[in-house]
């Protein structure tokens, strides 16, 4: 059954709820709503071109200030290398005019480890004393001492024993090529 009688109360809210829903729909139903939506999208594509133009004068800007300070770097190190030669030759100048020519390796030799920073007291006396345990060379050097010798040389050259291999079907036979394998295995 149908009922005709409301209250006060319930009749305000029924008229709220249908005048709000009468205009929600009116206004998405609207002409100006979709120019509305047009000029908000045209809006956030502008500030979108904005911010990505300013992004992109920043990023123009740190990269000049990056290879000024990377040249900056670069020049400094070259000052660097240039007063270190210019302190050994110097150094080199004063050693030979004081010991008149003679030659003193070992004293070189700790004056220059030590302009390089080299190694410390501790370090230097566990070298001493158990020898020095690191890398000597990155690779083989050639001296005259081993140049003409031919000691390790093999004639027959450096496969295993300078013995040929066995030929035929034991362990040191070769395995015949694909065309050969498949051949044998239509057959």
């Amino acid at each position: 059954m149908v009922r005709l009688h409301y209250s006060v109360s319930e009749r305000y809210h029924f008229l709220e709820k249908f005048w709000n829903g009468l205009l929600t729909s009116q206004i998405f139903s609207c002409p100006y709503a979709e120019h509305m939506a047009q000029i908000k999208d045209r809006l956030i594509f502008e500030n979108k071109k904005m911010e990505a133009v300013a992004q992109r004068k920043s990023n123009k800007e740190h990269q000049l200030r990056a290879k000024e300070a990377q040249s900056n770097k670069f020049a400094e190190k070259a000052k660097r290398k240039k007063d270190h030669f210019k302190a050994v030759h110097e150094w080199a100048q004063t050693a030979a005019s004081q010991r008149g020519g003679a030659i003193n390796e070992k004293a070189d030799e700790t004056f220059l480890r030590n302009m390089n920073g080299g190694p410390s007291k501790k370090r230097q006396a566990a070298d001493r004393k158990y020898g020095y345990g690191g890398k000597r060379g990155r690779f083989k050097k050639t001296d005259p001492a081993n140049l003409n010798d031919m000691s390790g040389f093999n004639k027959r050259g450096n496969f295993a024993g300078g013995q040929k291999r066995p030929s035929g079907a034991g362990a040191g036979s070769k395995r015949p090529g694909k065309r050969a394998r498949t051949s044998k295995s239509k057959r």
